[in-house]
């Protein structure tokens, strides 16, 4: 890449205000490319397109709502339009490698990030286009060695071009000084994620409900929405905790800060499913609960666990076993000494190891890739 950054496009074919850890990823990542001093155009779609703004040295161009390939014609067709207005890229970065498929038929460098059940689902057609899509990449991120040991369990030959670059934490969910909990009280739990099988939360609800059975006291808050919704609220409902445990459905940025900020444990089971194809590949949500200086309780499948050293920064459980789960739920809510060290040294860890900043450079420079293909 050149010395000093300038035109940089990049692509996904979801954006906020609509939910999801992709939406997610292009947001801090086009600012974070922006920070670092590129002029990014942002080629999305989300449900409140078609739209054009522009703020300083980002260009979002929405292309609106529609199929999969109506959105995948349209965004190439505004890639199509600012090429022939004279832009001229010197990389192209999609966000996942469905987005790709519009950056094929531009001759520049490609970046294509993979993040986890996305690259462990696709068969037949859609199996042969992902490959295509990353043969045709210069670079592929894995957002974690997880995320990388599935690519690479079902596509080996890109082991040479794949690194793994940590995500960072969201831009609203680093507290100021002196903004985590105090300890003083019941604690407080809480989960915030999409409500899908993976993340196993029903268990949860019945691992708390256990403690609650044991005698103990505590808040138990679950935010967000999904398939699983109904299921949640029925092991909430035929416990005998269910006045503890709340269900709170979408919180918006506002919201999910403040239930940042009054937690102690977070509370993240995840599993992996299909066979190990459906996995959660960073976990955005537990990154920053730790920066928030929460203790997390995660599931050893899957790449949140990369994030914690047991019993150091966090604890990481067998999320199939609610037993499990519960123990380690009794001995931090009983330990208010114990969720205070354990979630200042996570916040440390997250201050030492997680940047979007750093995440972007890795996309970008060749020097930062072992041989193995591997996170320096």
């Amino acid at each position: 890449m050149p010395d000093a950054p300038g035109r940089l496009w990049l692509v996904t074919r979801v954006y906020a205000p609509d939910e999801g850890g992709v939406q997610t990823y292009a947001e801090e990542v086009a600012r974070a490319y922006v920070a670092l001093g590129w002029q990014v155009t942002l080629f999305a779609k989300s449900s409140v397109g078609p739209r054009r703004e522009t703020n300083g040295k980002l260009r979002l161009i929405d292309v609106g709502p529609g199929s999969k390939l109506q959105v995948l014609v349209r965004l190439h067709r505004a890639m199509a339009a600012a090429w022939r207005d004279g832009e001229r890229p010197e990389a192209i970065h999609a966000c996942t490698w469905r987005a790709a498929i519009p950056a094929l038929f531009f001759r520049r460098r490609l970046i294509v990030t993979v993040h986890g059940r996305e690259i462990g689902r696709p068969r037949g057609l859609a199996f042969r286009l992902m490959r295509l899509v990353l043969a045709r990449s210069e670079r592929v991120v894995a957002v974690s060695e997880t995320t990388r040991d599935l690519l690479l369990r079902r596509l080996p030959q890109f082991g040479a071009r794949c690194i793994v670059a940590w995500n960072g934490v969201s831009t609203t969910a680093i507290p100021a000084s002196g903004a985590s909990p105090t300890g003083q009280g019941e604690p407080r739990i809480l989960t915030l994620c999409r409500l899908v099988p993976r993340k196993n939360v029903a268990t949860a609800v019945r691992a708390a409900a256990a403690c609650h059975d044991r005698g103990l006291r505590y808040h138990y808050r679950i935010a967000g929405r999904g398939p699983q919704s109904a299921e949640i609220q029925h092991a909430i409902d035929a416990s005998a905790a269910g006045s503890r445990i709340a269900l709170l459905g979408y919180v918006d940025d506002r919201q999910r800060e403040v239930e940042f900020r009054q937690a102690d444990i977070f509370l993240h089971p995840q599993l992996a499913l299909e066979a190990g194809d459906e996995i959660e590949g960073f976990g955005i949500s537990v990154a920053d609960a730790m920066a928030h200086g929460l203790v997390c309780i995660v599931g050893a499948e899957g790449g949140p666990a990369e994030l914690i050293q047991h019993g150091v920064t966090g604890f990481v459980v067998d999320a199939r076993s609610e037993a499990a789960i519960t123990a380690l739920l009794e001995r931090l809510i009983l330990d208010p000494k114990l969720r205070s060290r354990i979630g200042e040294a996570a916040r440390r860890w997250v201050k030492e190891h997680l940047s979007w900043h750093h995440h972007c450079r890795l996309c970008l420079d060749c020097r930062s890739v072992s041989r193995a293909g591997h996170r320096l």
